[in-house]
């Protein structure tokens, strides 16, 4: 009988232990599910936020404004333009007129012809402060005489109304005319910005 009072007695011993460790495990587990739920929630709480969206402006063609230029310049091919001469003309040393003389296929036409000789015009950068010129002809041989496929002017004035002469000059006017046909068509945009 002594054997089991002393069994009992080693039991009370260890109920005393169990239940506090029960105690700081449930502790712990409150704890950390307090965390979690308050994580959790923070999570999946979302937020939205309206971004305005610009409206995309329509192209028109013919253009009439740089934004038309621009928008059929972003349309065109600058691959279908093939350009076999390069020189500047009119004040070479103080402010130089890039000129261009490009081929073209006879197929390339109207509006077609007009996005790839812009898009050539941009991405060479000849929108200059001293203004510039593109001929374009449907065979290299025809150069040399009136442009037979097109042709991009962009004539530059001053303030006073004067051909500009200073390529750092301000308060420009750039005239632009975009020829979409021989020298003789009757396709000739003017743009003026």
């Amino acid at each position: 009988m002594k054997n089991i009072v002393c069994r009992a007695s080693k039991g009370q011993h260890l109920l005393p232990s169990f239940i506090g460790m029960f105690i700081v495990i449930t502790l712990v587990l409150v704890a950390c599910g307090d965390q979690t739920s308050s994580s959790g929630s923070t999570s999946t709480t979302f937020t939205s936020t309206v971004v305005p969206t610009s409206t995309p402006q329509s192209i028109h063609y013919p253009p009439t404004t740089v934004a038309d230029l621009r928008g059929l310049s972003a349309q065109g091919d600058t691959s279908a333009i093939h350009e076999f001469h390069s020189e500047s003309v009119w004040a070479v040393g103080a402010c130089p007129e890039p000129k261009r003389e490009v081929t073209v296929a006879p197929s390339v036409t109207g509006r077609q012809l007009a996005e790839d000789l812009l898009a050539y015009f941009y991405a060479q950068q000849l929108d200059s402060p001293c203004g510039s010129v593109v001929f374009a002809y449907h065979n290299q041989g025809e150069s040399g005489d009136v442009y037979t496929a097109g042709r991009i002017l962009v004539n530059v004035t001053d303030s006073s109304g004067a051909v500009n002469l200073d390529p750092n000059a301000s308060n420009l006017k750039h005239t632009l005319t975009l020829d979409v046909g021989g020298d003789f068509s009757n396709y000739e945009y003017v743009v003026t910005y």
